[in-house]
């Protein structure tokens, strides 16, 4: 027996389409930021120059998380647009619990985004760095951190067994990965043979593992629609 779907459009070509909306949503948000760094460096108040590549790739995961975030929080604000996000074969709206889902969801990718940017932005903003600026924004940091635990959890508690389960999964995927890398270039950098790396490298290169395993994995499952 041949089931057909009720949708003319694979799953596919729906997240082709899906993709094609974020890329034309995150162009122009790339293009202003870059524009913003520029301007910065005219200014005089950042050096990209002085940036190292950790630098570099926890502004560009930073600028990514800030933007998918703000979107999915404005998607969040129209039932019906996360409901055709949701499931793009009913015109049903989302539901109220959806909606707090969804809009948490932005809120903790939001914040992620901003306390990658901070530790970089904050130096070369407020060149030097007083050690009273330095305290505020660790100060923030710890601030946002709090929050974003309590959003991460309060995610956990609104997650079906489905969803729970994949992010079990990518926890435990990155953990064993991350690890285990980790262990190897340190082996490595005792031994002379790898260059040595700051925690800030190791953060930044962590973040961009987690996310692109964070991807793959929901991909996988059907869940990155």
């Amino acid at each position: 027996m041949i089931f057909a779907s009720k949708s003319s459009k694979s799953p596919f070509s729906r997240r082709a389409i899906q993709a094609l909306v974020g890329a034309i949503v995150a162009a122009p948000l790339g293009y202003l930021f870059g524009r913003y760094l520029v301007a910065l460096e005219k200014a005089g108040a950042l050096s990209v120059a002085d940036l190292g590549w950790s630098d570099v790739l926890a502004l560009l995961l930073a600028a990514m998380m800030v933007a998918v975030g703000l979107v999915t929080i404005l998607v969040s604000l129209s039932r019906h647009a996360l409901g055709r996000q949701i499931n793009p074969e009913d015109a049903r709206p989302a539901t109220p619990s959806q909606v707090v889902f969804y809009a948490q969801n932005g809120l903790v990718l939001l914040l992620a985004g901003v306390m990658m940017a901070i530790p970089v932005l904050a130096p070369v903003l407020f060149s030097p760095l007083s050690p009273m600026i330095a305290s505020a924004a660790m100060a923030g940091l710890i601030a946002l951190f709090l929050v974003q635990t309590a959003g991460n959890i309060a995610i956990w508690a609104r997650s079906d067994e489905l969803m729970r389960h994949a992010m079990a999964e990518i926890a435990a995927i990155s953990f064993a990965i991350l690890q285990g890398l980790l262990f190897l270039w340190a082996a490595g950098e005792k031994l002379d043979l790898l260059p040595s790396l700051t925690l800030w490298d190791a953060a930044s290169v962590m973040m961009a593992a987690y996310l692109v395993i964070g991807m793959i994995i929901t991909w996988r499952r059907g869940l990155a629609g």
